[in-house]
């Protein structure tokens, strides 16, 4: 064969190669929007299925609902808690709002001061983990309508949160469920303590940093992806000594990138970052990430997006009902999406079945592993 007809056959093969690489990757994206659309279907049967199968709340019981104002679709999700109530022949909703000084504390404590039965949290994970620190340990039950960029919690106990007449439905008449809630003391620099719940995930180090540095106008744009812009920016950062004592285990010092205490696993897209992890399991997962370079972070994930079940030298995952964090210099903290400022330490404890939940998909009970 000549040169010349060497390097046609190498351009022809490449030239295939290709057009099968971009076959391949819309059949890909073609099964993945199908797969979607199937669990659409299902979640919104199974809140068809939950709503049937429970008795709608007498037509004397209240409504809360404390809604972010600030969200795109809060008008919305306003109206149709509205007509769900009228719909039940129940009373209108009472109405709150949030402002940027209070992210539903205190309107949350008027709803149930009115006498509200169940609270709605219309936001995003910000908005339900004030909702719900008013509400742990009482009768009260939180309802559901997330408006957020990431919806954690309603991902993770299987809303439809793409759905908001599902939501809204669901967090009226849905089936009651007690999930676990994290207690968090917060120590900062100066001494101050502050006290503080988690529903989704709170951590140190990688994780703070990007949502603290997340652009705004690119979350608007993106939604969540904007997140791994920031987290690109922040990947490949120094490994920060943090002590770790979990229960009554003797303490162990580590170098991490992030450190995680965790009471659900799945993230955006599906992504189980901790599969272990169950809201309603009365233990919280503490998870350690020690990679020191690119390989390393490939590693983890590798790990989190093939679901690998063997587990990998740099991240840890242990179990616990109390943890300790004590770190050697202030390090970044988020709880559940929320950047908190710096911190020195944390302590942890699970407060198992503490919250009242309506909502919770069956499905998700029944197939946690999924």
């Amino acid at each position: 064969m000549t040169e010349e007809g060497y390097w046609w056959v190498i351009a022809v093969g490449l030239g295939l190669a290709v057009g099968l690489l971009v076959v391949i990757l819309r059949l890909g994206r073609r099964v993945r929007a199908l797969k979607r659309q199937v669990t659409e279907l299902e979640q919104r049967a199974e809140v068809t299925a939950s709503v049937a199968a429970h008795p709608k709340l007498p037509v004397d019981r209240l409504i809360g609902v404390v809604v972010n104002a600030s969200k795109e679709n809060a008008d919305q999700a306003v109206a149709l808690v509205r007509q769900a109530c009228e719909r039940a022949g129940m009373p209108a909703p009472l109405i709150e709002p949030t402002t940027p000084e209070d992210s539903g504390l205190s309107m949350t404590d008027r709803a149930v001061e009115a006498g509200c039965d169940v609270v709605i949290a219309a936001g995003g994970d910000g908005t339900l983990r004030a909702v719900a620190a008013r509400l742990v340990g009482t009768e009260v039950a939180m309802g559901i309508v997330p408006l957020g960029t990431g919806n954690l919690f309603a991902r993770n106990i299987g809303l439809p949160y793409q759905d908001l007449a599902a939501c809204a439905s669901e967090a009226i008449h849905g089936a009651p469920h007690p999930v676990d809630t994290l207690d968090l003391r917060l120590q900062r620099s100066g001494g101050r303590t502050d006290q503080e719940i988690s529903l989704v995930i709170a951590g140190g180090g990688l994780d703070a940093e990007v949502m603290a540095d997340t652009r705004e106008v690119l979350k608007a744009r993106a939604g969540w992806l904007a997140y791994g812009e920031a987290g690109l920016r922040h990947v490949l950062g120094a490994r920060k000594t943090v002590g770790v004592k979990l229960d009554d285990a003797d303490p162990e010092t580590f170098r991490v990138r992030s450190v995680l205490l965790a009471n659900c696993g799945t993230l955006q897209a599906g992504i189980r970052l901790i599969p272990e992890a169950m809201f309603d399991d009365g233990h919280m997962d503490v998870a350690l990430f020690t990679p020191r370079h690119a390989l390393d972070w490939a590693r983890v994930v590798s790990k989190t997006v093939l679901r690998f079940s063997a587990d990998i030298p740099v991240m840890k995952v242990r179990q616990a009902r109390v943890a300790r964090l004590t770190m050697a210099g202030p390090m970044p903290f988020q709880i559940d999406g929320d950047a908190v400022g710096e911190v020195v330490s944390v302590s942890a404890q699970v407060d198992p079945g503490s919250l009242v939940v309506n909502g919770v998909s069956p499905s998700v009970l029944e197939h946690p592993e999924s």
